[in-house]
C-alpha cells in the first residue's frame, strides 16, 4: 500500500494543478462579473427615460424659443406616457424602444414649433417606457431615477453646449444603450408574444403617424413635396418676408421703414385682407415691394382638403383687384400636404417657406425679435416677420416696427443685402396668367 502511496499522490497533485482545474478556479470570478454586469444592466437600463427631457430640449431656444410652460407641457407628455407604457407592458422590448427613441430623436431634431414636439413627445415616452427595466416594475426605487435625471441633465446641458443635433443624437444613444442593458439585468425576460406584437405595432403606428405630422408641418421638410426655404448659400443676399397682411397702419409704416433703408421685401398676403383692402397693398406694389399668395382664410384645417381651393381663390383676389398673379405662395404655418403641393405646382407657383423666424408673434420685445433674427442668420435666408395676425385687420404688429431698423442694421453689419425674393431666388416674382 505504502508503495503505490506516492504514485497516487503524484497522479492527484496533477490533477489538482490541470488547466482544467484551472478553469475551475477562473469560473467562480466569471460568474461574478457576469453578475456584477446584470446587477448595473437596471441602472444602465433606467437611464434611457432621460429622453423624457428630449422634447423639451429640442424646443427650448433657437430656433423655436418655446416658453416655460410650452416645456413643461413637453416633458410631462413624454412623461405620462413613459409611465403608461411601462404599466402596462410589465416588461422591457429593447427592439421597439430603440425604434421609437430613434425615430422621436430625428423627429425632435427638425421641430420647428412647440405643437410638433407635443405631438412627438409620446413616441420618446414609449422609448423610455420599453426600456425601463423589469426588476423594478413590482417594486420601483426611487434611486433608479438617479441615472433618468442624470441622462436628462446631460441632454439639456449639451442642448446648450453644442446645439439641437447633438442633443437628440445622445437621447437617441441613450435609449438604445438602455434597451439593450434591460436584456442584461438579473430577471431579464421577454415579454409575452400579445403584448410583444401590441408594442411593436403600437410603436410603429405611432412613429409613422408622428413623421406625417412632422412632415407637414415643418417649414424646411420637403417629404410632402418641393419647396423653398432658403437661397443660395455662397451669396451676400438674404430675403425679409412678411406674412398675414395687409393690415393697416402697420404694413404701410413697415413699408416707409423699408423706403428709408432703401430696401425692397415680400410680402405675403392673405385672400381676405386683400379683398377688405386692396389699397394697402396696392400701396405695396406701386412702391416696388413683392407680393406673394398665403391663402385666403389663414385657418387652421383648409390646409388638408386635397383639392385646396384656397390657392385660387387669393389668386382671384390678387387678380381682381391688382390684376397681378403672384408666383410665390406660403402655406399658413408652413403647413403642407403632398396635395397641396400638387395644387401649388399645376399653377406653375413655387412653395416658399423660411429658415429664420423670431415667434414675433408671441412676443412685443422688439429687441429680442431683432437679435432672434440676427443670431440665426446666414448668407441665402429667407427671413420671416409678420406684419399682420391671421389676415386680421387691425392686429397690433407694433413689435415689428421696433425690430425692423435693427435688423436691416444688423444686417448690414454682417455684410448682408437684403432683398426681393424672387432676386434671391432667380426666379419670376409673378405669373403671367392665374
Amino acid at each position: 500500500m505504502r508503495a503505490g502511496a506516492a504514485p497516487l499522490r503524484l497522479v492527484c497533485d496533477r490533477m489538482l494543478s490541470s488547466p482544467g482545474t484551472e478553469h475551475n478556479r477562473a469560473a467562480p470570478e466569471a460568474a461574478a462579473a457576469a453578475h456584477l454586469r446584470a446587477s448595473l444592466a437596471p441602472w444602465l437600463a433606467a437611464a434611457g427615460a432621460g429622453i423624457v427631457a428630449a422634447p423639451a430640449a429640442a424646443v427650448a431656444g433657437a430656433p423655436v424659443h418655446a416658453s416655460m410652460p410650452q416645456l413643461a407641457v413637453a416633458t410631462a407628455i413624454a412623461a405620462a406616457v413613459a409611465i403608461a407604457v411601462r404599466w402596462l407592458m410589465r416588461a422591457p422590448f429593447a427592439p421597439a424602444a430603440i425604434v421609437a427613441g430613434g425615430v422621436a430623436s430625428w423627429l425632435l431634431a427638425q421641430a420647428s414649433y412647440p405643437a410638433v414636439a407635443w405631438a412627438i413627445a409620446p413616441a420618446a415616452g414609449v422609448a423610455a417606457g420599453l426600456c425601463w427595466p423589469k426588476d423594478e416594475i413590482a417594486r420601483p426605487r426611487v434611486a433608479l431615477l438617479a441615472p433618468a435625471l442624470a441622462a436628462a441633465v446631460a441632454i439639456a446641458v449639451l442642448r446648450v453646449v453644442a446645439g439641437r443635433d447633438a442633443a437628440m443624437a445622445l437621447a437617441a444613444v441613450a435609449v438604445t444603450v438602455a434597451a439593450l442593458a434591460s436584456m442584461r439585468s438579473t430577471t431579464f425576460a421577454w415579454p409575452s408574444l400579445p403584448r410583444a406584437a401590441t408594442a411593436s405595432a403600437c410603436a410603429l403606428l405611432l412613429c409613422g403617424v408622428t413623421a406625417s405630422y412632422v412632415g407637414a408641418t415643418t417649414p424646411g421638410v420637403t417629404w410632402f413635396g418641393g419647396l423653398v426655404h432658403n437661397g443660395p448659400r455662397d451669396s451676400d443676399q438674404v430675403a425679409i418676408t412678411f406674412d398675414d397682411g395687409p393690415n393697416p397702419p402697420y404694413t404701410l409704416q413697415v413699408r416707409d421703414i423699408l423706403d428709408r433703408y432703401g430696401v425692397k421685401a415680400t410680402f405675403f398676403e392673405v385672400g381676405k385682407a386683400v379683398d377688405a383692402r386692396p389699397d394697402v397693398s396696392k400701396a405695396l406694389l406701386d412702391d416696388g415691394q413683392l407680393l406673394g399668395n398665403h391663402s385666403y382664410h389663414h385657418d387652421a384645417w383648409r390646409w388638408l382638403d386635397p383639392r385646396y381651393p384656397e390657392l385660387q381663390a387669393t389668386q382671384d383676389a390678387f387678380k381682381r383687384h391688382l390684376n397681378k398673379c403672384p408666383a410665390f405662395y406660403r402655406p399658413p404655418h408652413g403647413s403642407h400636404t403632398p396635395f397641396m403641393a400638387r395644387v401649388v405646382d399645376d399653377h406653375g407657383m413655387t412653395m416658399v417657406t423660411w429658415d429664420d423666424s423670431a415667434g414675433d408673434w408671441a412676443t412685443g420685445d422688439g429687441q429680442l425679435v431683432a437679435k432672434r433674427i440676427l443670431d440665426k442668420v446666414k448668407p441665402g435666408s429667407i427671413i420671416l416677420l409678420h406684419d399682420g395676425i391671421d389676415g386680421n385687420i387691425g392686429a397690433d404688429r407694433s413689435v415689428i416696427l421696433q425690430a425692423l431698423p435693427l435688423i436691416i442694421e444688423g444686417l448690414r453689419e454682417r455684410g448682408l443685402q437684403p432683398v426681393r425674393l424672387d432676386e434671391l431666388l432667380g426666379r419670376p416674382g409673378y405669373l403671367e396668367s392665374c
